[in-house]
């Protein structure tokens, strides 16, 4: 016959373990099925059809991107090596093919920052902290992607202008250049523009967003970051997405050096590759500047507050000599101490040495890159 105090104690346990296994983060946060921009442009095409067919909750974006990567440049390359007997492109340049990976990765990498953010929400508890919780959930206005859209397609189109049009390339570089051009190009765009998209939503509307809100510091937070942890490391995570794009790109674009000795990359070229390196840094620079300028902020009122409040209660709050609270509210005055001392110790991002180093030398990896590339 069990003990009675055993099993009271083995009852007590398993009371105290049910509530640590319910408390399963992976169970308390729901997954992150919503459409973007990307998912909802494609879906009318027939993506949305194949999403609901295949297996899986797959994205029609997701389709999109892989169909697309592998069927334009096999059409387009194969159309050359049959009209002018041209080697591969890709056999004359290995390093191109990051070009087409990288931005079927930029719809994979989309989705994984906003699947990231939305688990953000769930940790630093938004809803309860904010009268307004959808002005975090919704970061990507309905008009940017097709800015971005409008800008960059402008852009290409001005380019095939500024060649004699689609028939001047034809006439000077054949059919695959003038389909890649007219047709390719444009199809890459939406699947960039669905990363930078999201991108700048994390790096710059989320935080802006946070420092005119009332969310406020948690200050109970037991890691000393005021509960902002989670958005600063998403900050940081969706920068090191960007530090590879351009890695990557680099590659693309210096790729002729390594291949082909005596190739020369246009100045043009350079200029755009520091233009998008620089516009990366200067976002990440704004969310890291907001995050602890938020914090500053919110640390110095909440100081302030609780000074007022101890200076009510102290007889001669401006005097060290005789400085000593009311007897009645000595316990109070112990309190407010103590929360002072807790904001105090709340540290403000970016608090730690790791924290800089990481950042600093995310900054620098890209453009190191392009120059030891170019270098060769």
């Amino acid at each position: 016959m069990p003990d009675p105090e055993t099993a009271s104690e083995s009852a007590s346990s398993e009371s105290v373990n049910e509530p640590i296994e319910e408390l399963r983060y992976s169970e308390l946060v729901p997954p992150f099925n919503d459409d973007l921009w990307l998912d909802r442009l494609v879906r009318p095409l027939g993506f949305g059809w194949l999403s609901d067919r295949l297996p899986g909750d797959i994205p029609p974006s997701y389709i999109y991107a892989v169909i697309m990567v592998v069927t334009l440049p096999t059409i387009i390359g194969g159309h050359g090596i049959i009209e002018k007997g041209d080697q591969a492109f890709y056999i004359q340049n290995p390093l191109a093919v990051l070009q087409p990976l990288g931005i079927m990765a930029a719809v994979f990498g989309a989705r994984s920052l906003r699947a990231k953010y939305h688990r953000v929400l769930y940790e630093m508890n938004i809803e309860e902290r904010t009268a307004n919780p959808t002005h975090f959930t919704n970061i990507i206005p309905k008009w940017l992607p097709w800015i971005f859209v409008g800008l960059l397609v402008t852009a290409n189109y001005t380019q095939v202008a500024l060649r004699g049009g689609p028939l001047g390339i034809y006439r000077e570089s054949g059919l695959s250049a003038m389909l890649g051009w007219t047709v390719a190009n444009p199809i890459w765009t939406t699947m960039t523009v669905q990363f930078a998209v999201v991108y700048i939503g994390i790096v710059f509307v989320a935080p802006w967003r946070l420092w005119k809100s009332d969310v406020g510091i948690d200050f109970y937070d037991p890691e000393g970051l005021g509960g902002l942890r989670p958005i600063g490391e998403l900050v940081k995570h969706a920068y090191y997405y960007a530090v590879v794009g351009l890695i990557a790109y680099a590659l693309v674009l210096y790729g002729p050096i390594v291949s082909a000795p005596g190739w020369e990359v246009a100045t043009g070229t350079s200029l755009i590759f520091t233009v998008v390196w620089l516009g990366a840094v200067a976002t990440v620079a704004f969310a890291v500047f907001v995050l602890h300028r938020f914090m500053h902020r919110e640390k110095r009122e909440e100081l302030h507050r609780l000074r007022m409040l101890e200076q009510k209660r102290i007889d001669t709050p401006w005097d060290g000599n005789s400085y000593s609270p009311q007897e009645s509210d000595d316990d109070v005055v112990d309190d407010l101490r103590q929360q002072m001392d807790r904001v105090s110790s709340t540290n403000e991002y970016p608090a730690t040495f790791s924290i800089w180093s990481q950042l600093l030398l995310s900054i620098i990896l890209p453009k190191a890159s392009q120059l030891l590339i170019a270098g060769l």
